[in-house]
């Protein structure tokens, strides 16, 4: 999903930056453990630890909230962009 639509680059980049450095700090993509679907693996607990910071960094910079599939949606775009592995994102048809 496209988080452009939500956000403006300036959120949009602040967001990135965020998660990259705090997955780079605590070496996220070092974990070697299964992937857990009960929320009680290492990797969810400090997910859902960076994901609330985030949250709390956002509004200090933007003075609002944004919408939260956001916060999941680049976190994980994040982590495909450490790993090299970034997708390909269309530019919307205005640019086009």
């Amino acid at each position: 999903m496209d988080c452009r639509e939500w956000l403006d680059i300036k959120q949009y980049e602040f967001l990135m930056n965020y998660f990259m450095r705090r997955q780079r700090e605590l070496a996220l993509a070092d974990l070697n453990e299964p992937y857990s679907y009960d929320g009680f693996s290492r990797y969810d607990q400090l997910y859902q630890q960076v994901v609330k910071e985030a949250e709390v960094a956002y509004i200090e910079c933007f003075g609002e909230p944004a919408p939260p599939i956001v916060f999941t949606n680049l976190f994980h775009l994040a982590e495909l962009e450490l790993a090299g592995k970034r997708p390909r994102l269309k530019s919307p048809k205005a640019l086009q």
